[in-house]
């Protein structure tokens, strides 16, 4: 029998979205092969504060903007680190759940030395938090042909993992070739993250945040959440 399978970028502290289509697959594989886009969410996330909502963004070193995602190291100076630690205690931290114990590990931790590997650990923390039980790959997991783009490359990512179903973003209708998916037994799903209120702590709802803003707010919540305002 197939699997649901979802793709994705190890993005940093991603948005609910990213845990939505994660539930709604089977297994769900983190495309770290493909060459890390600057100013992607590979690199930045959003935060909620008093006068709206501001960007984190690591510093990525101009010599990796062409690189593979999973080639891509920080910056050995860490003061964009703490920069972006006081910017979320500064403004969650009267958040009712707020949780300063994941904070100070995931920012006072030596031993990341990649972008992926820091990425993954808030991605790895916040799927835990939300209930997600997909099990996760790797793309540099899979052995796949380098030359592989686009539509081929996903179909491949599919069929490696014994998947039958691909579940896309809206965006993927742009680019996607329906007829090959088609030609090789595999269904596509497409997924429309659709903006749900929740309390935030100042008034005027922003959406889009990282999934960090929901958890803090709304503390367990959060996990029913996610899966009822799911389209």
């Amino acid at each position: 029998m197939g699997k649901t399978v979802a793709i994705h970028q190890p993005n940093y502290l991603p948005w609910i979205g990213y845990f939505q289509k994660m539930s709604l697959a089977d297994i769900f594989v983190i495309l770290d092969t493909v060459q890390f886009s600057k100013d992607s969410y590979t690199q930045r996330t959003k935060i909620r504060a008093k006068d709206g909502w501001f960007w984190l963004t690591i510093p990525v070193e101009k010599k990796y903007y062409f690189k593979s995602i999973n080639e891509v190291y920080l910056p050995r100076d860490s003061k964009w680190m703490k920069k972006h630690k006081m910017a979320i205690i500064s403004n969650y931290a009267k958040s009712i759940f707020f949780d300063k114990k994941f904070i100070d590990e995931y920012y006072c931790n030596n031993e990341f030395i990649k972008l992926q590997e820091f990425n993954e650990y808030g991605i790895f923390y916040l799927k835990d938090k939300f209930g997600v039980e997909s099990k996760v790959i790797r793309a540099s997991e899979l052995g796949l042909d380098k030359n592989l783009k686009s539509t081929e490359l996903l179909i491949e990512i599919v069929k490696r993992v014994g998947g039958d179903v691909y579940i896309s973003g809206m965006g993927g209708k742009k680019y996607i070739e329906e007829e090959k998916f088609e030609k090789e037994g595999i269904k596509i799903r497409y997924f429309e993250f659709k903006p749900f209120e929740y309390p935030q702590r100042w008034e005027g709802f922003e959406p889009y945040m990282s999934a960090i803003d929901l958890l803090f707010n709304v503390g367990e919540e959060a996990r029913e959440m996610i899966r009822t305002y799911m389209r």
